[in-house]
């Protein structure tokens, strides 16, 4: 900064200028801060040297005395005595230091004392206990009120407050203070109770504020015997105790909780641990809340708060004691934030600690307002710690309370700054030599105080630039100028306000809140500008010394240079950026600065706006919106001021003429190049003047003319370049006709330009969005109606470009679209949606994404209708937006699609407008739409979908049902007649009798039947729908009694093709084979039963019975009618279908019938038999079954049995057969009391049956098939009766089962009566002796074809019902299979039997296959026994290795459980075969699945999968309550949690112990540790101990001893160590070999050791070992095989050997050897050392027995 013109420069330095102006301040005016205190003597420069500095002086701070142990009142008052028990454990446990002893003790004082003293009254005798008391709670009450535990000094304030509030105990605590406690005790007790009022946790001070006032008056206060006056003999102490508080709160706080006497620590014991010697100081250490620096905090806070409560209540003047504490610097070392205190040598009171330093300052304020005349003497030292403690203060809660004492102190003494730079200056050791007139410049030392305020002001006022930054210029205000001189080489403002711009170079105005602290930061900067330019105006040496330079300097040139510099300088930070303010906000202090200004002096004004407006033409460009934000404040704030106005006026024009122009030449040039020139040119800059100016900047007639031209010439190239200069344009240029005729040109433009036509309108969209442009712009002929039609199909058509764009136009026709393109628009969005709607009901591959179009375009118009959407087009929508919203989200997988919603939203909004009219003719539609869809097969959506739809409707639309959904009952019955009556195949006949023989089926082509996805037709679609709706409303269903034979009709459909899933059904396919069919059966049983059992009428079958008789009856009911009606139809056709309806229907009216009524129903059919057999059958079935036994049954059966000796051969297949039929019709369930036939009729029909098959007539197997259903009903009244009619049964029996096969559908009626009368037959063989003769003879043929028919394999047979029926019979049957019938080859012939879809069937399979498998190994067993040439090779059954090779399933989402049940008795079985097999046989059996590798790939996936081993050992199924080595396949229940992993666990036991090797293997192979380490756990926990004992079992079984007997082998089982010990004895001698089990066997091998070894040499005895351990491991051999190997190598061994001549025993008693040296001419054989022995004893090498020489 320049300091003067060039002429006023003066050659002096600085420092002799700011010492000339400060002499020249003797006549500063009033209000200017002085020195008020006098400067001491500098010393000369010749004793400067003499003179050595100081040391600085230390602040002694007095120790608390420590204070001796006081003792208990409880002790020396006697009060042990006489207080309860209770309340001294309470009393006493104050004594104690842990905190939880203490708030047990303080709370059981409150709740059981106090609190119940309060409750008795004054008159109670607790008062006393509690008066009695007082001394020893208030010996303890002073600790306890500043104990460190918040909940201890919550419930001392608590009792305080209680004791207090009773009378009594009052009176007394108050007499006790007056008139008992010594002076230390005052002290204490007042010191602490007046701390708590201000602890720092507020609900303590709360409380004790409350106990505080109503127990102490202040001094000067009415003398009042409730309370005690807080006079000069109690406040003395007080204030000598808050002293000590203050200076030493940690002495203070151990004076108080003295220490009890330390007595020596004992010896620690011998051997304990060091940890142990060491627990009890961290047990205390655990005990404390706080550390010694927070405890003396809050003992300060309180003690500050204690000294305000004094100095408030002070009404004369202080004495000497509280002025000398107040004079103690280590007193306002509270203010200082640092650890080392500026102003005393010590440690910062308020290091750390906030709230210290909120106290510091809060004590200040009180001073300041009561104590402001007597604190000349603390002003030196208030003066240091004040000022040095308040700018370097960083915390913001400090600064809240520090900003109002802090100013307030400036205020009053402004002469601080000086005291503390003089005070300072001669701590360092300077001075100031008054009488000097020549001093050293260099000898002025700067104010330490004033340069940590700049720095304040570097740091943004340390961090609180919203509270700081207002008080800056009254801090300012106080600073004197020899202060502000002493600052540096820098000029003082200068240096000054590069403080202030240091702020932002140190980014502290960068947070949150960063525009209103920058907004802050500029308003103190304008402030601070204008009050130093009053300082310097007319003050000559005050600006001398502020600018640095001479006195007689150009005062105003200096002034406006300072001034322009700090104006331009904000200009260049806003621009910038640096300076983060809201430009409004700058531009109005800006203007507020220039007003001040031009208020002080009009040529500081004009300087300073030359310079800003300077600027703003600079940045016009650069800046628009900057400088268009001042102009605007600029000429609302100058309005008023003629010279500001003008001034403003001719910027403005200035800025607005060069803009336009600019704009002018970019829009003559090309596109492309205008475009980068418009960047710069002005344009943004107008947008911006328009966007603050408005309509306003119209109203300069040059301007508007020029800026009308440029829009019109160039409006297309406009939009192109900058739209917002024209859309602003457009909104604030205030003349109609103007505007219109440039919106018009611009669409016509557009529509000239399609390429780039929904670039160019989109800003103009956005702009109609926001509501930005008038509602009076319209177009005149549709210009761009074309253009958007275009666009709209493409978005129809699937592309979502232009999506938005199209949206935006629809939304706003007004502005771009004619009322006829309008019009277009929507129809062409209707129909759409419409025709995808329907594509989406009937194609499956109809995406959701295509109805995302059509439907957001509907939503926003209905919603936001931007003028008359035509209503009919509307309506016709609605219809398909409720099919869409209700029914189309069934058609689609579970996910939450949001369309479906917007489309229900859309519906319900719709509904809401709508009027009745209009919603009556959309409800016509709606009903008819979706009956049509009810009936139609070709949609998605199922019934049930449509009646959940129709749910989602409004109640006042009415549905009914049966009128507008459903087909009336005419158009059902003839929908009925038109499919086929007869059942859907003829094996249907094994499950029901009452089917007919194929042969009365009716000929002729089905009509061709069309299904939905489900595999429904559509009449079953209809009816499925109608009997959900009628379960669902059981009032409408009594209503509509005739839809029964229509759900009747559905159900046999639904039986039959559950019961035959091959054949072609007339209402159903394959994808209706789940569990709906399941459902509809049982809805149409639950809706039968409510209908026909509810009725009141009793009567109503049998007025129904006397109508379809034909007599005359009157007032039928609908029960009655619908009987009638079913009964009329069945006659009518005679068919087997409306036969079966009329059997169902009367299985449920017959329930309660009785036997007259039963009677006329049995003449009913009797009459109706020869027009209608069908439907006499049926009935007479009914009767049968499900009513009582009426006579003209009985009468009927005789009748009919008599009738069969009048039917000749040649009529037997036609009416022989109806008469069976008949017969068969009437046969009574064979476990009833009801006798079918009389002996002789029986025997009478056998004959004419035996007539018919003896004749030469070709009788048909269908006459056979029903003689043999009738023979199952005649063979218990036959079989006490012998002769030729059981040879019949059997023949017939023969013929059946040769002619039938479990292939031939055809068949499988007589197939299933001939298994069912064979089983029959052996039941009674069982009880009848002559039965049982005739049965032995004839049942080997029939158990063999019965055999043959188990062998068909389930691949070449079609799933059904009758199938799985003849299957249970032939494995019922094969139970009692001769042995001579089952061989070798039974097993893999019969083996898929396991892998029935039933799983009785599975079981009993199994159990039949179990013997098939013992058999096979009896055949390999005795063949590799006989084989001694190794051509037999056992093998196992290859159906048994494919089924426990295929694939289980285990990934798919649902487990087939049978198919599973299956897999696993395929591994029963094959574990089977190892049962009993030799060890040749299991031999080659583990080396084929050893070879196969099934064991690892198919058995252990398996086992983890079930067993859930794979999910680790948490999971694991736990097997603690179950034996796995036992598993009863018969009782295996399916779909029990339970089955499949106890059954899998036992086939791990069987492998265990079947095939040990290859488990062993397998975990020896895993790469996986942890599965292989859970594997292992698991059986060593589970399996290994079940095993070992069957193991250990095993060798003591009866079976193994026989094995292993031997007179000279000897066995011994120690089942406690699982070890097995096989001796041999030979002469006396033993060999021994012993078998240690491992605990996790056969994970790991048995340890076979040689205990033993006589007679062996070693490497044949390790071969035999080594034999042993093969055989059990690698044979997966038992440990009887390997012992029977053992016994049979030593037997081999020693047999043939001979004894020794000499010794006469095999093995030498003297080296175990055997006789090996043999003599050559007797051959006899002696041992080595009783050779040696006999030689050395003879004396020769003579045999001892021949003489002859030995060798």
């Amino acid at each position: 900064m320049a300091k003067g013109s060039g002429s006023g420069k003066s050659s002096a330095s600085s420092g002799t200028r700011k010492k000339h102006a400060k002499k020249a301040l003797a006549g500063t005016a009033p209000g200017q801060p002085e020195e008020l205190i006098p400067k001491e003597k500098k010393p000369k420069k010749k004793e400067r040297g003499q003179k050595k500095k100081e040391p600085r002086v230390k602040a002694y701070i007095p120790p608390v005395k420590p204070a001796p142990v006081q003792p208990d009142p409880l002790e020396t008052t006697g009060l042990v005595h006489i207080l309860p028990a209770e309340l001294l454990i309470v009393l006493r446990s104050f004594n104690k230091k842990a905190q939880v002893t203490k708030i047990r003790a303080l709370e059981e004082l409150q709740t059981a004392w106090v609190e119940k003293c309060r409750k008795e009254g004054e008159d109670g005798t607790l008062v006393h206990v509690l008066v009695e008391m007082l001394p020893v709670w208030l010996h303890h009450v002073s600790a306890l009120f500043v104990h460190h535990s918040r909940r201890v000094r919550l419930l001392t304030a608590s009792i305080h407050a209680s004791l207090l509030q009773i009378h009594t105990v009052h009176e007394q605590i108050l007499f006790f203070l007056r008139e008992t406690v010594s002076t230390s005790q005052i002290e204490s007790i007042l010191g602490t109770w007046c701390m708590a009022t201000h602890d720092v946790d507020r609900s303590v001070a709360t409380m004790v504020q409350k106990s505080w006032n109503n127990a102490i008056l202040a001094d000067g206060a009415a003398d009042q015997t409730d309370r005690l006056v807080l006079d000069k003999r109690f406040r003395t102490p007080l204030i000598a105790f808050t002293q000590r508080t203050i200076l030493d709160p940690n002495g203070v706080y151990t004076y108080l909780n003295p220490a009890p006497p330390v007595s020596a620590p004992p010896p620690p014991k011998r051997g304990a641990r060091k940890e142990d010697v060491e627990q009890g100081s961290r047990s205390k250490a655990e005990e404390l809340e706080e550390n010694e620096h927070d405890r003396a905090a809050r003992l300060r806070v309180g003690a500050f708060g204690a000294i305000r409560r004094i100095l408030e209540t002070i009404q004369k003047e202080p004495s000497d004691d509280l002025i000398d504490f107040f004079k103690n610097a280590a007193l306002w070392s509270s203010l200082h934030h640092a650890e080392h205190c500026p102003f005393i040598e010590l440690e910062s009171f308020g290091f750390g600690q906030p709230n210290v330093r909120k106290a510091g300052w809060t004590l200040i304020q009180t001073l300041l307002q009561n104590w402001k005349g007597h604190l000349e003497p603390l002003l030196r030292i208030l003066s240091s710690g004040i000022l040095r403690s308040a700018w370097v203060e960083a915390d913001t809660t400090v600064h809240a309370v520090m900003w109002q004492p802090l100013l307030t102190f400036l205020k009053e003494f402004p002469g601080s700054w000086e005291v503390e730079r003089i005070q300072e200056y001669n701590k360092n050791g300077g001075g100031e030599d008054s009488d000097s007139e020549e001093s050293d410049p260099e000898e002025e030392k700067p104010s330490i105080a004033y340069q940590e305020f700049l720095r304040f002001l570097e740091l943004g006022c340390s961090g609180s630039p919203l509270q700081g930054y207002p008080t800056v210029v009254i801090i300012i205000s106080t600073i004197p100028s020899s202060v502000l001189a002493s600052s540096g080489p820098m000029p003082p403002l200068a240096n000054m306000f590069a403080s202030f711009w240091k702020v932002l170079d140190g980014r502290a105005l960068s947070s949150l809140q960063r525009s209103a602290t920058s907004a802050a930061f500029l308003s103190a900067l304008f402030e601070c500008i204008l009050f130093l330019v009053k300082r310097v105006r007319g003050h000559t040496q005050s600006r001398a010394i502020l600018f640095g330079s001479e006195v007689s300097s150009d005062a105003v040139q200096e002034t406006q240079q300072f001034v322009n510099e700090q104006v331009i300088k904000v200009w260049e930070e806003l621009a910038n950026k640096r300076l983060r303010v809201e430009q409004r906000a700058a531009a109005r202090l800006m203007a507020q600065t220039l007003l001040s200004l031009h208020e002080i002096d009009e040529a500081l004004f004009v300087s300073s706006w030359n310079a800003v407006s300077g600027k703003i033409k600079a940045a016009a460009e650069s800046h628009p919106a900057l400088v268009s934000a001042f102009l605007k404040i600029f000429q609302d704030r100058f309005k008023h001021v003629t010279v500001l106005r003008e001034a403003t006026a001719v910027l403005m024009a200035d800025v607005l003429s060069s803009a336009v122009e600019g704009c002018e030449v970019s829009l003559r040039l090309q596109t492309g190049q205008a475009e980068q020139t418009l960047a710069v040119d002005g344009v943004e800059l107008l947008v911006n003047m328009l966007d603050h100016f408005r309509e306003g900047l119209f109203d300069e007639p040059h301007f508007s003319q020029r800026m009308d031209t440029v829009v019109v010439q160039h409006v297309f190239k406009l939009l192109g370049i900058s739209p917002s200069l024209l859309l602003a344009y457009l909104c604030h240029r205030e003349q109609e006709s103007q505007c219109l005729r440039v919106w018009q040109a611009l669409l016509s433009d557009i529509s000239r330009h399609p390429d780039v036509a929904e670039t160019s309108i989109k800003p103009l969209l956005d702009a109609v969005e926001r509501e930005f442009l008038p509602t009076y712009l319209k177009p005149s002929t549709g210009e761009v109606d074309v253009l958007v039609q275009h666009l709209l199909f493409e978005v129809l058509s699937g592309d979502p470009t232009h999506s938005i764009f199209v949206r935006q136009v629809l939304l706003s026709p007004d502005y771009f679209l004619s009322e006829k393109g309008y019009t277009t628009l929507l129809e062409s969005i209707i129909s759409a949606y419409i025709l995808q709607v329907d594509l989406a009901l009937s194609d499956t591959e109809a995406s959701l994404a295509a109805f995302e179009p059509p439907l957001e375009l509907i939503t926003a118009l209905s919603l936001h209708p931007p003028r008359n959407i035509p209503r009919q087009n509307f309506d016709n929508l609605m219809p398909h937006i409720f099919i869409f919203a209700h029914l189309l989200p069934s058609c689609y997988d579970s996910e939450d699609h949001s369309i479906f919603g917007r489309a229900g939203d859309l519906w319900n909004q719709w509904l809401k407008d709508v009027d009745h009219t209009r919603k009556a003719i959309v409800l016509v539609e709606i009903k008819a739409r979706l009956k049509s869809l009810l009936c139609d097969t070709q949609v998605r959506p199922l019934p049930q979908d449509i009646l959940h739809a129709i749910s989602q409707a409004p109640k006042d639309f009415g549905f009914n049902l049966s009128l507008d959904i459903f087909p009336t009952p005419t158009e059902l019955d003839d929908m009925l007649h038109n499919l086929s009556p007869d059942p859907i195949h003829p094996s249907l006949a094994a499950v029901d009798n009452l089917i007919p023989p194929p042969s009365t089926f009716h000929e002729g082509t089905a009509a061709t039947q069309l299904y939905d996805t489900h595999g429904f037709s559509s009449y079953a679609r209809i009816v499925s729908a109608l009997l959900q709706a009628l379960v669902e409303d059981r009032k409408t269903a009594k209503q509509n009694v005739w839809a029964l034979r229509h759900f009747h009709a559905l159900e046999i459909y639904a039986l039959d093709f559950q019961r035959v899933p091959s054949a072609q059904s007339p209402t159903f396919r394959d994808a209706a084979l789940s569990s709906e069919l399941f459902t509809i059966i049982s809805k149409v049983e639950q809706v039968t039963t409510y209908v026909l059992t509810s009725s009141a009428d009793e009567g109503w079958r049998t007025t129904a019975l006397n109508a379809a008789i034909g007599n005359k009856t009157e007032n039928l009911g609908i029960l009655s009618t619908f009987l009638v009606n079913v009964i009329d139809a069945s006659r009518m056709l005679d068919s087997t279908r409306d036969s079966r309806i009329l059997r169902n229907i009367l299985q449920h009216i017959f329930h309660d019938v009785e036997k007259d009524e039963a009677d006329l129903w049995m003449l009913f059919a009797r009459k109706i038999e020869n027009k209608a057999p069908q439907t006499s059958m049926a009935i007479v079935s009914s009767i049968t079954e499900f009513a009582p036994e009426p006579p003209r049954l009985d009468r009927y059966r005789n009748e009919l049995a008599a009738g069969f000796l009048g039917v000749n051969p040649q009529k037997a297949n036609t009416d022989g057969l109806l008469l069976l039929r008949k017969l068969a019709a009437c046969a009574p369930n064979p476990d009833s009391d009801v006798v079918f036939l009389p002996q002789p009729r029986a025997v009478n029909i056998m004959k004419a049956c035996q007539q018919w098959i003896a004749s030469d007539e070709d009788i048909d197997e269908e006459v056979e098939s029903q003689m043999t259903l009738i023979f199952f009903y005649l063979a218990p009244i036959l079989q006490d009766i012998p002769g030729a009619h059981w040879d019949l049964i059997f023949d017939i029996l023969e013929n059946n089962l040769e002619n039938s096969s479990m292939t031939d559908d055809d068949t499988l009626g007589a197939l299933v009566r001939s298994l069912k009368l064979i089983s029959l037959i052996q039941d009674l063989a069982t009880t009848n002796k002559s039965l049982r003769t005739d049965w032995e003879e004839r049942k080997m043929p029939i158990m063999t074809l019965v055999r043959d028919l188990a062998t068909v394999s389930l691949d070449t047979i079609k799933t059904s019902s009758p199938v799985s029926t003849c299957r249970g019979l032939v494995l019922s049957i094969i139970q009692h299979l001769p042995e001579s019938l089952i061989d070798q080859e039974t097993l893999p012939n019969m083996s898929h039997l396991i892998s029935d879809s039933s799983t009785e069937v599975q079981k009993v399979a199994y159990l039949f296959l179990q013997s098939a498998a013992k058999k096979r190994t009896e055949y390999f067993v005795i063949e590799a026994g006989v084989d001694t040439e190794s051509i037999v090779k056992p093998q196992l059954p290859p159906q048994i290795l494919d089924i426990i090779q295929r694939d289980v399933g285990f990934e798919q989402p649902e487990l087939d459980e049978t198919n599973v049940f299956g897999y696993l008795l395929g591994w029963m079985l094959l574990f089977d075969l190892f049962l009993d097999a030799s060890l040749k046989v299991r031999s080659s059996y583990i080396e084929q699945l050893r070879n196969l590798d099934v064991i690892a790939s198919h058995f252990i996936p398996t086992l983890l999968r079930l067993l859930r081993l794979d999910q680790g050992p948490l999971k694991a199924f736990k097997l603690d309550i179950w034996a796995v080595n036992e598993f009863h396949i018969e009782y295996y229940e399916a779909g029990s949690n339970l089955g499949l992993p106890l059954l899998v666990a036992h086939l791990y036991y069987r492998a265990l112990l079947t095939v040990p090797s290859l488990i062993h293997t397998w975990i020896l192979d895993c790469k996986d540790r942890q599965l292989s380490s859970s594997v292992t756990n698991y059986t060593s926990q589970y399996f290994s101990p079940v095993i070992i004992q069957t193991e250990l079992a095993h060798v003591k079984s009866p079976e193994s001893t026989a094995l292993l007997v031997d007179e000279n082998l000897t066995i011994k089982v120690a089942n406690a160590v699982n070890e097995v010990v096989a001796s041999y004895l030979v002469d006396e001698h033993q060999l021994e070999i012993k078998l240690k089990i491992p605990s996790d066997w056969p994970l790991h091998k048995i340890e076979i050791k040689d205990l033993k070894r006589v007679g062996v040499d070693e490497n044949r005895w390790r071969a035999w070992i080594l034999a042993v351990q093969q055989i059990i491991w690698s044979h997966n051999g038992r440990i009887v095989d390997g012992l029977g190997l053992f016994k049979k190598n030593v037997t081999l061994h020693f047999e043939g050997q001979v004894e020794c001549a000499i010794c006469y025993s095999i093995i030498s008693v003297m080296d175990g050897t055997l006789p090996r040296k043999p003599c050559k001419t007797c051959k006899n054989r002696f041992h080595a050392g009783c050779l040696y022995k006999w030689f050395n004893s003879s004396h020769s090498s003579s045999c001892p027995l021949c003489r002859s020489d030995i060798f």
